[in-house]
Order: C-alpha cells, then sequence, then structure tokens
C-alpha cells in the first residue's frame, strides 16, 4: 500500500481541485489539509515529507468532496480570519469578507473615544468583537434577526472574552432596541445582505448554494433592508450620530440618494476598499 506524505496529498489535490474548477486549488488543499493536521500552512511547508496514515486520509477524502460540492473552505474548517481574529464560522452564518474591514477601520479611525455602538445583524459576531478587542471601553450591542446566527456570535464573544462588553439582541432590524431604556447611539453600523435576487445565477456557486440567503439577499434591487436601515436610522442615532453601511459594488449613487431624500441627514461619504470599489457609507445626522 502506497504511503502518503504531505507533499503527495498536496499535490494530488491540488490537480483534482483543478480538474474540478475550484479557483484557488492549490490554496484549499492546503487549508483543508493544515485543518485536519492541526498545521499552519508554513508548518505544512516544513512537514512536506511526514508521512500521512489511513485514520487522517479518509477524513482528508471527506473533506475533498465536500469541497468539490463546492462546499466553502471556512465552513469545513469553522474558521475564517477578519482583523486578524479568528472566527469560528458554520452554515449558519455568512462568511466575514475581506472588504468588510474597511468597515471597521473606518469607524476606528474617526472614533478614539468611548462610545454607544450597535450593529443591526451581527451575523458571527465578527465587526462587533472586532471593536470589543480594539475598543474595550466602547458599549457595544448587536442585533440580528437570526438566533441561529446569534448563537455563533455568542460562541465567538466568549472566544473572545468580550462577552461582558457586548449585549445580543434578537429581532428584526432595529425593533430590539426599542425596548431598551436609552435606544440612542453615537454609531449604528451594518453589513446588510445586498445582494439582488436576480443576481442569484451569477453568485459564486460556494456562495449560492452554501451561505444562508437571509444573509444575502434583499429584495429586486439589493436594497430591501438598506431603505429601511436609511429610513429608520436617524431616530436611534445620538445628535452628529453616524450610520455607516457597507454596499455592494453598484449600489453607492442609489444609496446616496436614499441618504439624501431623508432630511435628517447632514452629511455622508463613500470610502473605496482596497480593490478600489465603492465598499461603505458613510453618513452623519
Amino acid at each position: 500500500m502506497k504511503t502518503w506524505h504531505v507533499i503527495d496529498l498536496i499535490e494530488w489535490t491540488t490537480e483534482y481541485f483543478e480538474r474540478h474548477e475550484i479557483p484557488t486549488p492549490r490554496l484549499d488543499a492546503e487549508l483543508l489539509l493544515g485543518h485536519l493536521l492541526q498545521k499552519s500552512r508554513l508548518q505544512l511547508y516544513l512537514s512536506f515529507e511526514m508521512p500521512v496514515f489511513q485514520g487522517a486520509l479518509s477524513k482528508f477524502r471527506e473533506l475533498i468532496k465536500k469541497r468539490v460540492d463546492h462546499t466553502p473552505v471556512s465552513y469545513l474548517t469553522n474558521h475564517k480570519e477578519f482583523m486578524s481574529l479568528n472566527f469560528y464560522v458554520d452554515s449558519r452564518v455568512l462568511i466575514p469578507r475581506p472588504e468588510t474591514e474597511t468597515l471597521v477601520e473606518t469607524v476606528l479611525q474617526h472614533q478614539k473615544d468611548s462610545c454607544r455602538f450597535v450593529e443591526i445583524g451581527t451575523g458571527c459576531g465578527a465587526i462587533a468583537i472586532s471593536f470589543s478587542h480594539h475598543r474595550p471601553d466602547w458599549e457595544l450591542i448587536a442585533t440580528d434577526l437570526s438566533t441561529e446566527a446569534l448563537e455563533v456570535a455568542q460562541q465567538n464573544a466568549l472566544t473572545h472574552n468580550c462577552a461582558d462588553q457586548l449585549t445580543f439582541l434578537q429581532g428584526d432590524l432595529f425593533e430590539p432596541l426599542r425596548e431598551l431604556p436609552n435606544p440612542r447611539f453615537d454609531w449604528i453600523a451594518s453589513n446588510p445582505p445586498y445582494v439582488g435576487t436576480g443576481e442569484a445565477s451569477i453568485l459564486p456557486l460556494d456562495v449560492r448554494e452554501h451561505e444562508p440567503e437571509i444573509a444575502l439577499f434583499a429584495g429586486p434591487d439589493g436594497l430591501d433592508i438598506i431603505r429601511r436601515i436609511v429610513t429608520d436610522a436617524p431616530q436611534f442615532l445620538n445628535t452628529d450620530g453616524k450610520l455607516i453601511l457597507e454596499i455592494g459594488c453598484n449600489q453607492s449613487h442609489a444609496v446616496q440618494d436614499l441618504i439624501k431624500s431623508q432630511p435628517a441627514y447632514k452629511h455622508c461619504e463613500v470610502i473605496k476598499d482596497y480593490a478600489d470599489i465603492e465598499r461603505v457609507l458613510l453618513a452623519s445626522v
């Protein structure tokens, strides 16, 4: 019986993924094998000649099969890095994207002092927990409609030792905030669903078939949730408070028009992500 070594498995899996048109075949092979063997990619490179035995091979074959069925790597490893922090993710939540870091970095640049902050639609909790890590003196609240997503967010909050600083509330957008003694905040942030239902067919299979629809789609033009947030946010903002939203790559003008149609807003600006795409809208009341 052939003895498989780390390098053999990486090279075979890379070729297999290439044949099945997986977009990043070598990277995915390394991430999955590293997850199974509990090694970083660097450690894998230092262990190329290490033999991998039958028990691990069987588990690796299962991971390969699921990846070829377009299950995202992050769901197979239950891991995604965001703002240099490690987050648990599974199919109950959207996988955090690097472009969303633009939203977090923008807030951190604007707000140095302590404040009251709420995130609408927290998912796995990556945004709110990142603020907890960087601004331990902030009062943080995060809402989500999905009880399953909040379970993941709470797990991540415990992992990052911020469960005492961060309050999770279940409900539709701003509704849970109405029950608070003080429902006004200095910042409201959201990475809402913003994909149009007609765009489903052009999404990658990994996204379309595996990530939760509730976190992706928002009506025919993708703006149904953003419209509601823009309309309702001013009643939950303090004087000089700010709303910050992640938006789709072709939505900048439409969302700016929404902001301008609401007299409560005094100013808005659009911030580009590292791919030079207009990704974040910041509005002040």
